[in-house]
């Protein structure tokens, strides 16, 4: 019944594929390969590989709608930073070059020599420091409301979410959601995100969350971006408070042939509504034109 409702009203909206994965079982692996710590992953589908990173305190189910209508055509691999969704956190200082050496070694473990990664959030900033670190395993990157560096704006983001990581998972869920959805999807979802925050409360750590603002506050690889050569994709909302579309705009200056696609109807989470369609439709094309171009 509940799941029903769901499909009703959610259709393909984000916040159903958050939920999704608590009705059906998905099939991790995990890999502890040179480190004490277990990491979680996901792998649908064969082909070419295309690695989905979340970002702060999601976790690989993020991806579930991509993940479905992409499986078909690639191997797709989606695991949970240190300390989110089933991957243990440790007690270790945890810095943005843990989650890529986590990344490193699922793909050694897979085998996989070379990937496409797509990172949302905290997640692209890992893809970008992959790209930088590893690029001879990276065929393709793309970036979503992401960020190359920590700059004034982000530290005060930053420290906006410590304060409100004080009060627990709930006042930082209160907090963040403005900030990540626009007013409209807010109201129009208010029940569906209630259960969210609930099911969230449960599967997210603090800890988790605190070291990862951490990792991102001493993130800064700006010197480094004339180094990427591969192809990017960089998708924005004109409306994001926390990446602002400035940083966006100039990390696209940055990388030399970097697409930038700006979405005017969102904030920080460009997964809503009817974007789900066109980010799938605009990966589609992305994907398929790098491997034309090969």
């Amino acid at each position: 019944m509940v799941l029903i409702c769901f499909l009703t009203y959610l259709k393909f909206d984000i916040i159903f594929w958050l939920i999704f994965p608590y009705f059906f079982k998905i099939k991790y692996g995990s890999s502890n390969k040179d480190s004490s710590m277990k990491v979680d992953y996901a792998v649908d589908g064969t082909g070419e590989a295309v690695v989905f990173i979340h970002g702060l305190s999601d976790s690989l189910n993020y991806w579930q709608f991509l993940t479905e209508n992409l499986k078909k055509d690639f191997q797709i691999i989606r695991f949970n930073l240190r300390g989110h969704g089933g991957s243990e956190l440790g007690n270790d200082e945890i810095t943005m070059d843990t989650y890529i050496n986590d990344l490193n070694n699922i793909l050694i473990e897979l085998k996989i020599k070379k990937a496409n990664l797509v990172g949302f959030s905290l997640g692209g900033a890992v893809a970008l420091g992959f790209t930088i670190k590893y690029p001879d395993k990276v065929s393709s990157m793309v970036m979503m409301s992401s960020f190359f560096k920590c700059n004034s704006h982000l530290e005060d983001v930053f420290s906006e979410f410590e304060d409100a990581l004080d009060g627990g998972f709930g006042e930082f869920f209160d907090m963040i959601l403005p900030k990540v959805l626009c007013p409209e999807v807010i109201q129009g979802k208010s029940e569906e995100l209630q259960i969210l925050k609930e099911i969230s409360s449960k599967n997210n750590s603090v800890s988790a969350i605190r070291k990862a603002i951490e990792a991102g506050s001493q993130f800064n690889v700006e010197n480094r971006l004339s180094e990427i050569n591969v192809p990017t994709l960089i998708l924005a909302g004109k409306y994001d408070g926390l990446c602002l579309l400035s940083m966006q705009e100039e990390v696209h200056e940055k990388i030399k042939g970097s697409e930038l696609i700006v979405f005017d109807n969102v904030k920080h989470n460009l997964l809503v509504g009817e974007n789900n369609q066109k980010i799938l439709e605009i990966l589609q094309d992305f994907l398929s034109k790098k491997r034309k171009n090969k």
